[in-house]
């Protein structure tokens, strides 16, 4: 299995960035490491308020305003993201990536993206919003 590695510091700047930029409540952090921000957090490796697989959230539909997770970012996890959004967007109507890809989907469509190139890092770093669609 693969643990996460630390890709860059989450700073200040990020914080704020991501206090001003995503509002909805209750929010969800997945992938959360040793982070406490959100009102829930859930990490399969890491202490949080919920151990659990990101790719199958154990939480009742439409828990939360919103859903963000900084998955790992080995290639390896790619795939794995489908299956995210789709949970994410089970147990909140909005849910928030943090990546160097994006998911493309039509069931979810991406509302905003956000981008920053870091330095020492080869990919940008990608803040995408995906909503779920109504029927």
């Amino acid at each position: 299995m693969t643990r996460y590695v630390e890709a860059f510091k989450w700073t200040g700047t990020i914080q704020r960035f991501l206090d001003r930029v995503v509002i909805e409540r209750p929010l969800l952090n997945v992938c959360s490491g040793r982070t406490a921000w959100g009102d829930v957090t859930l990490d399969q490796w890491e202490p949080a308020s919920v151990n659990a697989d990101w790719t199958a959230l154990p939480f009742e539909t439409d828990s939360f305003g919103a859903v963000f997770a900084d998955p790992p970012w080995n290639g390896g996890h790619k795939q794995e993201v489908a299956a995210f959004v789709r949970e994410a967007l089970r147990v909140a109507p909005i849910a928030y990536l943090m990546a160097p890809w994006i998911y493309g989907g039509r069931e979810y469509p991406m509302t905003h993206c956000w981008i920053r190139q870091l330095p020492g890092i080869n990919n940008a770093v990608i803040l995408a919003r995906y909503i779920r669609r109504t029927r």
